[in-house]
């Protein structure tokens, strides 16, 4: 549907559900400022039976833009008139933007967002980095996209689903044909079904990133305390990011907090994002240090 707009104020927005935590309008809204940007910023907390109502009253709005979080990242694909090429690939929107010829288009800036953030934040390239990831939703799409793209030498996923750890998998594969990467990748449920123990058990030994991307709840503590007592053979001195808004992870304790060299959470990532996104909408960029500064005294 080819939308036209003729107001002065752009209207962004975060759709997502139970999102009480968000960051994103305080972010947004902060950038606009600093840019003088004539842009607001909302919340949309929508539960999941009414989001294609809510999509089609954002599109019949003309609003400029919209991140998305979960639980949608995968399910708004439906209701766009376009993809980015990276956004397609994985099958994960983050980011709509209105394009200047009326449609919606969708993107993924989590890739970049989390590339920038593992460099700021361990001042580490990818490249030929032995990682463990954590959770095969829509978040963990990105993070594995961006693995492979930055060509990390070895991934393993673990999910509390072993079959949706496989799927991902394959797809991942399809990756890195097109990426032309020699990322290997292995899957796992957190009782390491489907690792061989001698090859594998050996490369998750040598792990250099931990990343975390599943949603913390009361649920996931069984998951965290499962695959902690499965973990006690890490290395010291590994990275560990999670990309939650947490000051600490659950899957820090039981002694995997003394082996890890450094912590971070997911803040760094989200407003690397948020800046990706940001371009989109508007075409102006701000630096990452001038929004982090920003925000220190609220963070």
């Amino acid at each position: 549907m080819k939308i036209s707009k003729d107001f002065n104020l752009s209207l962004c927005g975060i759709f997502g559900y139970k999102i009480d935590y968000t960051l994103s309008p305080l972010i947004h809204n902060s950038i606009a400022k600093l840019l003088d940007i004539n842009l607001c910023y909302g919340k949309f907390d929508v539960s999941p039976e009414l989001f294609p109502a809510a999509v089609k009253g954002f599109k019949a709005m003309g609003m400029k833009g919209a991140n998305v979080t979960q639980p949608y990242k995968t399910e708004v694909l439906e209701y766009l008139d376009c993809l980015d090429c990276q956004a397609e690939t994985i099958g994960a929107v983050n980011t709509i933007n209105l394009e200047p010829d009326g449609f919606y288009r969708g993107y993924n800036t989590d890739i970049t967002g989390f590339i920038n953030a593992v460099n700021y934040e361990f001042n580490e390239d990818l490249s030929g980095k032995t990682v463990i990831l954590l959770g095969a939703g829509g978040a963990a799409r990105a993070v594995l996209y961006a693995l492979i793209k930055s060509n990390a030498k070895y991934v393993l996923i673990i999910n509390r689903s072993f079959s949706n750890a496989e799927k991902l998998k394959k797809e991942a594969d399809l990756w890195k044909q097109s990426l032309n990467s020699f990322t290997e990748i292995i899957c796992s449920d957190f009782k390491f079904n489907g690792i061989s123990e001698k090859t594998d058990i050996a490369s998750i030994k040598g792990c250099d990133i931990l990343i975390n991307t599943v949603t913390p709840s009361d649920g996931n503590k069984n998951f965290a305390d499962g695959l902690l007592s499965r973990l006690k053979f890490f290395k010291n001195n590994f990275f560990f990011m999670d990309i939650s808004y947490s000051e600490k992870s659950s899957f820090l304790s039981n002694g995997l907090e003394e082996k890890c060299l450094k912590f971070t959470n997911g803040l760094s990532m989200l407003l690397f994002q948020a800046i990706e996104s940001f371009y989109i909408w508007t075409g102006r960029k701000i630096e990452f240090d001038c929004i982090k500064d920003f925000l220190s005294g609220i963070f």
